[in-house]
């Protein structure tokens, strides 16, 4: 198996506007995303996909960068899009989110090792114990079945609460197989995914299957200015 990577990136953000280049310590948010995701040696490329010549013209000092237009209206179109400028022989490109500047070498083995030539969809979670935070509804609760493929994904806390159920959060990072990406981007919005706001939620409703590996790994995404406060701290202790 051959594997790239692209790590979707853009400046618009409702919540944290320029978000790809602020500054996490003394190094750009994509920046860190970008050197976190080249320290997994499976990777035949790295590229950052964008539709910012801002981006682009930052990124260039230390990536490779593929400019898309800017009718994506998420990551998993921009990867899409940004697929049919490489000319590049692989068997699965992992999505890499631009907003997970601290990813690690561990988690993206782990999709890796489940991009195996027979799932469509791999992605990832982490089993957790009911508490205060799973409540929040930018996390994303995960339920699967035996063999670990995802049967459903919410906002809000599923399996209901039961001092037995195990849950499983999700880890927003994917591998998809070659050629996967080009014909779910093509699917239109299904009634679940609006409900949820959930686009892989689309892709269960449409009968592809989401193959889920189980990470130790917890993951932090920047989402908001008390995000991005946090993250500099944790540079500051490392």
């Amino acid at each position: 198996m051959r594997y790239i990577a692209v790590i979707p990136s853009r400046m618009e953000s409702k919540r944290l506007p320029g978000k790809p280049l602020k500054k996490i310590g003394k190094k750009s948010m994509i920046q860190r995303v970008y050197e976190q995701s080249i320290r997994c040696k499976r990777f035949e490329k790295v590229f950052v996909a964008t539709d910012s010549q801002e981006i682009k013209n930052h990124v260039e000092n230390f990536s490779e960068v593929i400019m898309t237009s800017s009718k994506p209206s998420n990551g998993t179109e921009r990867v899409s899009e940004a697929l049919n400028k490489i000319n590049i022989s692989y068997d699965y490109v992992i999505n890499i989110q631009g907003d997970e500047p601290f990813i690690k070498n561990n988690q993206i083995d782990n999709l890796i090792d489940i991009c195996d030539g027979k799932n469509q969809i791999c992605s990832l979670v982490k089993k957790t114990s009911y508490n205060e935070e799973l409540k929040k509804n930018s996390i994303i609760k995960v339920v699967m079945d035996k063999e670990k493929n995802a049967l459903y994904f919410s906002r809000n806390i599923i399996p209901s609460y039961n001092e037995s159920a195990i849950y499983y959060k999700h880890i927003g990072l994917y591998g998809f197989k070659k050629n996967i990406i080009e014909k779910i981007t093509k699917l239109p919005k299904s009634e679940l995914e609006k409900i949820e706001s959930l686009e892989q939620l689309r892709w269960l409703e449409n009968n592809y299957k989401i193959k889920l590996a189980i990470t130790k790994e917890d993951s932090f995404g920047i989402d908001t200015e008390e995000d991005l406060i946090n993250a500099n701290k944790i540079v500051l202790n490392i």
